[in-house]
């Protein structure tokens, strides 16, 4: 007979596996991936090396795994404030304010997803996901791309948010999440070249969400623009 794994064991293994991937997000977090060693992940999280390659071969699958952690719960933050929002510049406008004051209520964590340079596998994957979500977003509003070439504003729209995420996650710009948050929803929608009374518009529904907490995200928001 096949063997089948249990309930009871299938629950045991989650609980382990984000037990894990939680010291190492507290570890990379405090002291940066390059320092931190998996032996003392394991010591953080409880358990022996040999566990702990159970569910992550390396080290590089534990840092690919909290970003991606990261990610989702950026696009989670994304997707509960465009679900507030009516179809329009006001949801473009939401997206961006929460995607950045949820990456920088959480910095030290953030820098990990999208401005942990030294490691190659690390941008892309970021870059990827966050792509996607806009090319996504543009294919369900397309009116607000007027008669611009998405192969064009998708990627500026991705390469303006990273650059000025890192920049502020740098400390090069010292701005808080909400400014940051309302300035890239001000440039991007300017961008689209809509007219500044449509832009102060959709600025203004910002004023109106009641958005939840960092780390108090609903999950399964319903969205145009989620992670498939």
């Amino acid at each position: 007979m096949p063997y089948r794994t249990s309930p009871q064991t299938a629950e045991r293994k989650a609980a382990m596996r984000a037990r894990i991937l939680a010291a190492a997000r507290r570890l990379f977090a405090a002291q940066g991936y390059e320092a931190t060693t998996i032996q003392a992940i394991v010591q953080e999280a409880g358990t022996s090396i040999g566990n702990c390659y159970f569910y992550f071969p390396n080290k590089e699958a534990l840092l690919l795994a909290v970003a991606a952690e990261i990610m989702d719960e950026v696009s989670q933050a994304m997707d509960a404030a465009m679900a507030r929002v009516p179809p329009g510049p006001g949801r473009a406008a939401a997206a961006l304010y929460a995607g950045a004051t949820t990456i920088l209520a959480q910095p030290d964590v953030a820098r990990l997803a999208l401005a942990e340079a030294a490691h190659p596998a690390l941008r892309p994957l970021a870059v990827e996901h966050f792509t996607e979500r806009i090319r996504q977003f543009f294919a369900a509003n397309p009116a607000l791309l007027g008669d611009l070439d998405p192969a064009l504003v998708v990627p500026a729209w991705q390469g303006t948010l990273f650059h000025v995420l890192e920049v502020a996650l740098a400390g090069r710009a010292p701005v808080d999440g909400p400014a940051l948050g309302r300035f890239l929803a001000r440039w991007n929608l300017q961008a689209l070249g809509l007219p500044p009374e449509a832009v102060d518009a959709a600025l203004a529904v910002l004023d109106t969400l009641d958005l939840p907490a960092p780390g108090e995200v609903p999950h399964g928001s319903d969205s145009d623009c989620r992670r498939r």
